[in-house]
């Protein structure tokens, strides 16, 4: 089955038809337990509010934005290392760039500044990745102090559990997660820094008027096998 066979594919989510993951579902078994809860359904108030605050603190569209330029500072420091200037030395990254452009400047045989660029960069592109991203959760996690008391959290979810049952709230965190966190901030900044992948594949080298990844898939040692 070919999962690009229509346009839409690029842009479908979860259907919205669909009972799973619904906000009125997910609510539906909040008043479930609270009614289980009977004169301790503050306890649920306060679970859902602490959710709710840590679940906003961080938008989406500034968590892509984050991703897309963190691919502007790779690019802005391989071109230091090109032009010998050393920007950006104080980049976590910076030690692991510098090495591949150590080991493989001599390899650089286009004309085009960008297309070295692409030669260095693209190589590195899933390593940079995960640990760009494994820094972005690390922030994300440090923005909660003062938002989210964690330790609180797990006393109402255990108080809770011990009042409702514990399947009734793994049901109601399992829903939460599905209906708010449908694309979580580490995913969508992966998401950002791989929009500025996805346009250094596609950019052409004007010397041989191809593409970089048909370059980079060039390049590539062959396999024997798939």
């Amino acid at each position: 089955m070919n999962i690009f066979e229509h346009r839409d594919s690029f842009f479908s989510g979860p259907d919205a038809e669909s009972e799973e993951g619904s906000l009125l579902a997910t609510f539906q078994l909040a008043k479930q337990i609270r009614l289980r809860l009977g004169k301790q359904g503050y306890l649920l108030d306060c679970y859902l509010s602490l959710f709710f605050k840590g679940a906003a603190n961080t938008l989406a569209f500034e968590a892509a934005d984050d991703g897309y330029l963190a691919g502007g500072e790779f690019q802005t420091i391989m071109f230091s290392l090109i032009d010998g200037t050393d920007a950006k030395k104080d980049h976590p990254l910076y030690p692991r760039m510098r090495k591949a452009y150590e080991e493989h400047s001599d390899e650089l045989c286009f004309q085009e500044r960008y297309t070295r660029l692409c030669q260095l960069l693209l190589p590195l592109a899933d390593e940079l990745l995960a640990e760009a991203a494994a820094r972005f959760q690390e922030e994300q996690v440090h923005r909660l102090d003062g938002v989210v008391d964690e330790i609180r959290m797990r006393e109402l979810y255990e108080q809770i559990s011990d009042l409702a049952g514990e399947s009734m709230m793994e049901e109601l965190n399992r829903q939460l997660k599905q209906r708010f966190l449908i694309a979580p901030p580490t995913v969508v900044f992966m998401q950002g820094l791989t929009n500025d992948l996805l346009y250094r594949l596609a950019d052409r080298d004007h010397e041989t008027s191809r593409q970089m990844f048909q370059l980079f898939l060039n390049d590539m040692p062959e396999t024997d096998g798939v």
